[in-house]
């Protein structure tokens, strides 16, 4: 396996794993379940943001080189896009802790962005 699909397969795993963690902290009854449930929100708009890059990535991989730029550039502003609109009917109409979803989108936001970059870093290679 390579080095490119090792580092995606650890970025979802752990994506994986932090959504059901957090989804379990948020449906148990707890006294912090609407902290809990802000962060699962943020982790789950990062990580459905960053399966999308994942899918313009895989569109414009092996193709020429104006295609892979499009793919990459229109996929970023159509993701940018998407999460500002997201994120302003999810602050709007749920009843979150809205520091805590912010914060936590930011991280994962972050953390997925890395993920991405270190894969088409060692893609390259």
């Amino acid at each position: 396996m390579k080095i490119a699909n090792k580092v995606l397969l650890i970025g979802i795993s752990a994506a994986i794993l932090s959504l059901v963690f957090l989804l379990i902290q948020s449906l148990s009854s707890t006294s912090n379940q609407i902290q809990f449930k802000s962060i699962f929100i943020g982790n789950l708009v990062g990580f459905t943001n960053f399966i999308l890059g994942l899918i313009f990535l895989f569109i414009g991989i092996n193709r020429p080189e104006k295609v892979f730029l499009i793919s990459f550039f229109g996929g970023i502003l159509f993701r940018l896009f998407i999460l500002s609109v997201i994120v302003v009917i999810i602050v709007k109409t749920l009843e979150i802790d809205v520091n805590n979803f912010i914060f936590s989108l930011l991280f994962f936001y972050f953390f997925y962005l890395t993920v991405e970059i270190i894969y088409l870093n060692f893609r390259k290679r």
